[in-house]
């Protein structure tokens, strides 16, 4: 039907859903979400992790502030969206990386990857992995080779809370020990070596990784939350790691020097960013399908590639580009895997219709 608004008529497409949901609501529960995996990230990491998410929020919502007077468009920095970048980004991060890596990699985050292409709803990549992939070209060494084990130990030890977060990010402990890194470089001999195939840690994040990454359970805590509140859908997360899963199990084991259905998926699923990537940043309204076609084939297309890069590729993890490359096709997903028209095909709805 047609709308008169005084200057033109603006078509509006039937059936019509009616939500009470807002950009803002949404958003916002979105960073309510996120919080569970936040302490955990406090508890297994301590202060650090504590100061990188202040930075990279802060930094986050100030260039968001920045971006608007720049552009002369209205003030956006409440809606919640700039906080989940500075979120998002901030998990993103291993515990000893230096301050100014997080304000280089949450501004550009903001600036570049969402503003430079219009603000919210333009961007054509999660900004948050747009930072992330920033900052693990510029600080490779950072994001890669420094794994800060968890302050748990120590404070066994005696040493307080603040003692211990300063312990893990000494140099004397950091390494390139972390699950993926150690599946790569040595099989299982190193993963066992680390006691990194304890999935019970593996599961609750007593583990060295990137901090909001790590304990899976806080992250479905958060996702769970989601879904009860309706904001998002299990088609792409489910997909995304039932296919990651497959191709572990198939695959797997090829790289290590065994035949075909030797993979372990539950390692790679417990291992890395998957479910964080899974369950916040795939799912972004912005950078994924419309319809429900085009959501299976963008999920199934993150498993494939995620698995190639842990598997044949140069790094460890697979997740950031998985996503990052994906999004930039989501355009085309769109225009070619198209949902059927409602009421198409369907003759009794044509005869109802007259």
């Amino acid at each position: 039907m047609a709308k008169a608004t005084g200057k033109a008529s603006v078509v509006i497409f039937s059936p019509h859903i009616h939500s009470f949901n807002s950009i803002e609501k949404v958003m916002w529960d979105v960073v309510i979400a996120l919080i569970p995996a936040g302490i955990a990230s406090v508890y297994f990491f301590g202060t650090n992790a504590l100061r990188i998410i202040i930075i990279s929020v802060l930094t986050a919502v100030i260039t968001e502030l920045f971006m608007n007077l720049l552009t002369k468009s209205r003030i956006t920095i409440m809606d919640g969206s700039a906080v989940i970048t500075g979120l998002l980004f901030a998990y993103n991060l291993p515990p000893a990386v230096p301050w100014y890596l997080v304000v280089a990699g949450s501004s550009f985050a903001i600036a570049i990857v969402k503003w430079a292409f219009g603000g919210l709803g333009y961007n054509f990549m999660n900004p948050a992995i747009g930072g992330r992939i920033f900052v693990l070209a510029a600080w490779t060494t950072f994001m890669v080779g420094n794994w800060s084990p968890t302050i748990r130990g120590f404070l066994n030890s005696g040493l307080d809370f603040g003692n211990a977060s300063l312990k893990i990010v000494s140099p004397d402990v950091i390494s390139t020990a972390s699950p993926l890194n150690s599946l790569k470089a040595g099989g299982w001999n190193m993963v066992h070596s680390f006691n990194f195939d304890n999935y019970w840690n593996l599961f609750i994040g007593n583990i060295p990784g990137c901090i909001g990454e790590t304990s899976k359970l806080a992250l479905l805590v958060g996702f769970v939350y989601l879904l009860i509140k309706k904001v998002v859908t299990p088609i792409i997360p489910l997909i995304y790691i039932a296919t990651v899963a497959l191709l572990a199990w198939i695959f797997g084991g090829l790289p290590l020097g065994s035949g075909i259905f030797t993979g372990n998926p539950l390692y790679h699923i417990l291992s890395g960013g998957l479910i964080l990537g899974a369950c916040f940043m795939a799912t972004d309204y912005v950078t994924s399908p419309i319809g429900l076609k085009g959501k299976i084939v963008f999920a199934v297309s993150l498993g494939v590639l995620t698995m190639i890069i842990r598997l044949w590729g140069g790094y460890p993890e697979g997740v950031s580009y998985a996503i990052a490359f994906m999004n930039i096709f989501v355009p085309l997903i769109d225009r070619y895997v198209k949902e059927r028209i409602y009421g198409h095909g369907n003759k009794k709805l044509q005869k109802m219709a007259g």
